[in-house]
């Protein structure tokens, strides 16, 4: 069950779906912060009854980041008072429910003045309740409703009239980053650097070949200054490094493989691991993702890791295949793959002496056993 959906929308968006909800369920919108002013007696308006009330404060371009709770219109809220620490002249009211539970979190996304989109928005409940789960399963329908979903890493999910001129913006959110959608509706990551940009539209081959010149000191070489500076060069070593997670031909696995190397001790761009195990994460990824064909693709192309790529290529790939997310993919796939395949898979098991892995190893092996005495 999920428990928050994002979406970007224009206004106009944000409006039929937010208007379809307000007829079926008698709500408001509290605001959860505003500011007061000192030297006035009234109360800033912090509750509203209608999206359209709201709407352009869920602007992106908003400078703060809008945030409200949408509860029952007879809901009690509790405010209390924050003063800031900054200005004198200005008193800052909160308002939050009992507990803080009773509601479903409505959220507008600040970005970058150059992104030209409208907006990203955040859903989510909190501690659910019986209102709150029935709200925001009416939220998640009315938004898959009148939006049009994009594949992507993430579920993109874009508002039908933002979608009609979709050519037309850069999109940016927390969990899909930044890209753009042509009219094929094929995303494509978006940098704000030309060089940048200029770098991704190179081909696959070339972006490997700048990996290549990472991996043994012709590029990038001082890794960490240009990683903790974010500099360009940085930024088009980790474009390059995202194509592998995103292919789709699995045939660019032969490509792929030829840059395994257990020499090359480069930092991956999160910096979380080393090149060669990012590299590894990303294959078997791509091949997972291609059901029910992928993994047995992947052990065909075993055979293009070169020599001096064993360890951090192919024992590092069958070991992954080991754990038990993979196993049983991996033992249906070793059915169907040839001969040649069998024996240097089997081959690489043997190699492997982790104990957490014996028995699964062991079955594997006697498996591939019979099937080439039969």
């Amino acid at each position: 069950m999920i428990d928050t959906i994002y979406f970007f929308a224009s206004k106009k968006d944000l409006c039929i779906i937010f208007a379809a909800v307000e007829q079926e369920y008698d709500i408001k919108y509290c605001a959860t912060q505003a500011d007061k002013e000192a030297c006035k007696s009234e109360m800033p308006k912090m509750e509203f009854d209608t999206i359209n009330e709201i709407a352009d404060d869920c602007h992106a371009a908003h400078l703060i980041q809008p945030f409200y709770l949408i509860t029952p219109k007879n809901q009690a809220m509790v405010r209390y008072r924050q003063a800031l620490k900054d200005r004198d002249d200005i008193e800052r009211y909160r308002v939050i429910y009992p507990e803080n539970k009773n509601s479903v979190m409505l959220k507008g996304m600040r970005k970058h003045e150059d992104l030209t989109f409208d907006y990203y928005v955040h859903i989510a409940r909190n501690l659910e309740t019986e209102f709150s789960g029935m709200l925001f399963k009416k939220i998640v329908r009315e938004v898959k409703r009148n939006c049009v979903k994009i594949k992507y890493s993430t579920p993109i999910y874009i508002g039908k009239d933002m979608y009609e001129s979709k050519e037309n913006f850069v999109f940016s959110g927390e969990r899909c980053g930044t890209f753009t959608i042509n009219r094929a509706d094929e995303v494509k990551e978006w940098y704000r650097s030309p060089k940048v940009r200029a770098f991704t539209d190179r081909s696959f081959t070339e972006q490997l070949s700048f990996l290549q010149n990472v991996f043994y000191g012709n590029a990038l070489q001082n890794y960490h200054g240009e990683a903790k500076n974010f500099s360009e060069d940085f930024q088009i070593y980790a474009a390059a490094f995202s194509q592998p997670w995103r292919i789709k031909d699995l045939s660019l696995l032969k490509e792929v493989f030829r840059l395994f190397d257990d020499s090359v001790k480069v930092p991956s761009p999160p910096g979380t691991s080393t090149a060669m195990e990012y590299l590894c994460e990303a294959s078997i990824y791509a091949a997972a993702a291609q059901k029910p064909d992928g993994i047995r693709i992947l052990l065909e192309h075993l055979h293009d890791i070169p020599e001096k790529g064993y360890h951090c290529g192919s024992e590092a790939i069958v070991r992954t295949l080991l754990k038990k997310k993979y196993f049983q993919r991996l033992k249906d796939s070793l059915t169907d793959t040839t001969e040649d395949t069998k024996i240097l898979v089997k081959n690489i098991l043997e190699g492997i002496t982790d104990k957490r892995t014996e028995d699964s190893r062991r079955e594997l092996i006697d498996m591939l056993k019979q099937g080439m005495s039969a």
